[in-house]
């Protein structure tokens, strides 16, 4: 167990189950365990107000996120235009790299 400033506990992941071992708790319960019948269903009204997520297609097309390595003076130039366009910087690189191939 370590001490931080603040004096917030940070735990191992083992000390973590461990203790939930000790109280009774850490059971893995499947789906088919689980008791739904004392939630209500959901309304029309409310299932219109729910929104999707994860990210939207852009195009039609999904997009894959990568890890990349950019000189510095690059990736800080590619901010600072794409700042000005009003985007986000990702979608600036990929916007160059749509047109060079």
């Amino acid at each position: 167990m370590k001490k931080k400033k603040s004096n917030t506990v940070v735990l191992s992941m083992h000390e973590v189950l461990t203790r939930a071992k000790k109280v009774g708790i850490g059971r893995i319960v499947k789906d088919s365990e689980i008791d739904y019948s004392d939630i209500p269903a959901l309304t029309d009204e409310q299932l219109k107000k729910l929104k999707p997520l994860g990210r939207p297609l852009i195009s039609g097309f999904p997009r894959k996120a990568i890890s990349i390595r950019i000189d510095e003076d690059v990736l800080s130039k590619i901010k600072k235009k794409a700042k000005k366009q009003g985007i986000p910087y990702q979608s600036l690189i990929n916007d160059i790299l749509k047109k060079a191939v």
